[in-house]
């Protein structure tokens, strides 16, 4: 867009911090100062909520009396959100998101601040501390601004109207977001973090060109909202999908790879989840190469390097240098269900202890410490604790010195890269310089490192957000569930249900209406498509892995109200949030590209292809919701907006091609679900073998491999054209077998119910044992004809790698 001339008014003021487009934890607590003090029954009313919450957050300020009691509270103290709590006390008169302020900045006739941010986001708390628990910063907001405070996680929709425009006007973005509106909510300016002195400047800045040459700040407000609908809302032609858009996708993200260490060149760096996923899907659909190595460098570093927490298990949000060491040190839900199934699907293709082991000990991390009493999942835990950034996690020297002996020292110097003078303030953050080792060395330095988890748990925790957000949450689920069976975890398998069943129980309505946030028993927010999408897709998986039919009647009415609620019948597209969101109703977005998070969009769409695949097992009326050809509409509508840029849309990319070109994930259905399919490698004793487990409805059989011949179709089991890695042994059944007369007056062996496929994989004589990183997994097909008593359907193959 072309800045209107007023913005550079402000370019003078230069931003600082590091956040940009990350950071971490919370904020600190003060007063109304004007409202609350000439409205006794307000300021009542705000003492009673405080008291009533007593010990249930943290009055974060500096402003206290003799006695220990606050001496500031504002509006926020009526809210749940964690985030807004930590402002409950600073002496800004803050309103939370709502019709209110704006009314209020308009019956005043006041500009809008609104500051958006995170409760474990670093310099969220930096600003709060600065300037918001600052008199002197309060009472130029308070006498020029109506005050408005956010929690980005309540409201992700009304975060990424005001992020674009923050991204129009500097071309990045990051949190705290600092926005500046008119009383309609249209945004005039906006930035992400500020010192106190350079925000006290602005402030005055922007009240005195408020005042004086309003014409010129509303001409402002109206090119930078035109521009926002242009990004999130235009609508263009359905087209058809390109050709050959993965590869093309990937081919312009080899052009900026960091070759050496992974990911994409520059800092900060992100995981990237969703193209990582996109270039796994290639290489175990194609064999690709290339795409497996861009996946896999990237993985392994991260996996080395600090973003990796190695004593504890899980990943920081991002690294800010090049080296994938230094994390900003906040752990979020959402990286933690998007880089686990990540890591689980490149072990499948490469059999990596060392990628199975970060599974694993991601996954422990997150039952043992995020996962609630109650079963949900809380949303993150906070970089700082003791006031500073990153403690809980580094380790001095010394303080190993004193809890290891010589050798054990001189091991974890070895492997991890610690020193004296350390790589983080004084302090060491640990990071492998090579893979963690197997056998007898990996064994003591698992030792070594439980130790350290033990020691570590007596520090001062960082702050954990006990929020649960549906869509987070399912992400999890679905995330346990995948590993629970590829890895056979059914304790993961019991988190996950435990979880769904807490979400299914408490979020949604009577009418089956889906609310975003729990937390202490209460649950707030109307749920957005993420939501809907996500805990849809997640009981989709319980259901595959537990036969539970409950979980796959829940899944299909959950997309019904999706579709309900945010799908356009006339355009074929779906919105993000609700139509009656609380606040100024700029724009609904539309917007399908990848984020930090996987698309709401290719969420959605890949729900709907898993109820199409499963529509025998629904009612008529519910699965013809979830029709082929509203499934290929929606691809038409997104197809202009994919062509257009795909690499913000490997999501996408990944859902579409599932549709186009069948599954190749270990748990399928055939028959339109009238049978559910689940394969992995099983290892006993060094023997390894393929594992297929078929689960087929009442009513429904296949012919026994042994039946050749006749007008049956077997089932059987195979190698995939190109296998060359490895070959099968003799095919082993067993589960219900019968038999079925046939025209002739002859009968067939058949199965029904649980059947079992087993056979044993043996390396191939032409196989070139460690020169192909596919050696480790094996292509196999399996064949599959349904049959009830009157007819048979068409025989279907399924493609696993396993």
């Amino acid at each position: 867009m072309t800045i209107p001339r007023f913005l550079f008014l402000f370019g003078k003021l230069q931003q600082c911090g590091s956040c940009r487009n990350g950071a971490r934890k919370g904020c600190y607590t003060g007063a109304a100062m004007t409202e609350s003090k000439q409205n006794s029954d307000l300021e009542q009313r705000l003492r009673a909520a405080e008291a009533a919450k007593e010990g249930r957050y943290d009055k974060r300020t500096e402003h206290l009396d003799e006695t220990g009691r606050a001496i500031f509270i504002n509006r926020l103290i009526l809210e749940d959100s964690p985030y807004l709590l930590q402002h409950a006390h600073n002496p800004v008169n803050w309103y939370a998101w709502g019709e209110l302020p704006f009314e209020v900045a308009k019956a005043e006739n006041k500009p809008v601040f609104l500051s958006i941010g995170y409760s474990t986001c670093h310099w969220c708390h930096v600003m709060e501390v600065e300037s918001f628990d600052n008199v002197e910063v309060a009472k130029v907001l308070n006498r020029h601004f109506i005050s408005v405070k956010m929690d980005r996680e309540q409201y992700p929709d009304v975060d990424e109207v005001y992020m674009t425009g923050v991204q129009c006007l500097s071309g990045h973005g990051g949190w705290p977001m600092s926005n500046f509106l008119l009383a309609d909510g249209r945004p005039f300016f906006g930035a992400t973090y500020f010192p106190p002195g350079q925000f006290i400047a602005l402030l005055e800045q922007v009240h005195g060109v408020f005042t004086d040459r309003y014409d010129e700040i509303e001409r402002s407000a109206a090119s930078l909202h035109r521009s926002i609908q242009l990004i999130l809302a235009e609508r263009k032609a359905p087209l058809q999908l390109a050709e050959e858009l993965p590869e093309k996708t990937l081919q312009a993200l080899y052009q900026r790879e960091d070759e050496e260490l992974g990911g994409l060149a520059g800092a900060p760096k992100f995981p990237q989840e969703p193209l990582l996923l996109l270039a796994l899907d290639q290489a175990r659909r194609t064999g690709d190469r290339r795409a497996y190595r861009f996946a896999e460098r990237s993985l392994r570093h991260m996996a080395m390097g600090g973003i990796y927490d190695h004593v504890g298990g899980g990943f920081h949000r991002y690294s800010v240098d090049t080296q994938w060491l230094v994390p900003h040190f906040e752990k979020m839900l959402y990286n933690q269900s998007q880089l686990a199934p990540a890591y689980l699907q490149a072990w499948r293709i490469d059999g990596s202890p060392f990628f199975r082991r970060v599974v694993e000990q991601t996954l422990d991390y997150v039952v043992r410490e995020m996962q609630l009493p109650e079963g949900g999942f809380c949303s993150a835990t906070d970089a700082d604790s003791e006031g500073s950034e990153g403690v809980f996690f580094v380790w001095r020297m010394e303080e190993l010195e004193e809890l290891l002996d010589e050798q054990e020292l001189d091991l974890l110097v070895r492997r991890y890269g610690v020193s004296t003078a350390g790589n983080f303030e004084g302090a060491n953050i640990l990071h492998l310089r090579e893979p963690f080792p197997a056998g007898e060395t990996g064994a003591v330095l698992d030792d070594i490192l439980l130790r350290l988890r033990a020691i570590r748990a007596k520090r001062e925790p960082p702050l954990r957000d006990d929020k649960v957000i549906a869509g987070w949450a399912g992400a999890m689920i679905s995330a346990l569930c995948q590993a629970a069976w590829a890895l056979d975890r059914p304790d993961w398998l019991d988190a996950a249900e435990r979880a769904a069943n807490h979400l299914c129980r408490s979020n949604i309505d009577a009418d089956g209406g889906l609310r975003r946030i729990w937390l202490h028993g209460s649950t707030s927010i109307d749920g957005q498509l993420e939501d809907y999408a996500n805990l849809a897709l997640a009981l989709l998986q319980l259901f595959d892995v537990t036969g539970k039919q409950d979980y796959l009647l829940q899944a299909s009415g959950l997309m019904k109200q999706a579709l309900a609620r945010f799908f356009d019948a006339e355009q074929n597209g779906f919105y993000l949030a609700p139509d009656d969101t609380p606040g100024p109703q700029l724009i609904r977005s539309r917007n399908a590209s990848d984020g930090a998070q996987f698309s709401p969009v290719a969420a959605a769409l890949e729900c709907m292809i898993g109820l199409n695949r499963r529509s025998a097992l629904l009612q008529e009326s519910d699965a013809a919701e979830f029709g082929g050809e509203r499934i290929s509409a929606c691809i038409r509508e997104l197809a202009a907006a994919i062509n257009a840029n795909p690499v913000g849309h490997p999501s996408l990319l990944r859902v579409i091609r599932t549709w186009q070109s069948g599954e190749v994930e270990p748990m399928q259905t055939a028959g339109e679900g009238r049978a559910r399919v689940l394969a992995r490698r099983s290892v006993e004793n060094g023997d390894q073998e393929a594992l297929i487990r078929l689960l087929i409805a009442p009513g429904w059989h296949v012919t026994a491999p042994d039946q050749a011949g006749g007008d049956f179709v077997p089932l059987s089991l195979s190698l995939d054209d190109g296998e060359a890695n490895w070959r099968l042994g003799e095919l082993r059944c067993s589960g219900d077998q019968g038999r079925l007369a046939t025209p002739g007056g002859e009968s067939t062996g058949i199965l029904q119910g649980e059947v079992e496929l087993r056979a044993a994989l043996l390396p191939a004589q032409s196989a070139e044992s460690g020169q192909d990183e596919f050696a480790a997994s094996t292509d196999l097909r399996l064949q599959v004809q349904l049959c009830d008593d009157r007819s048979c359907r068409l025989p279907e193959i399924l493609r696993f790698r396993i």
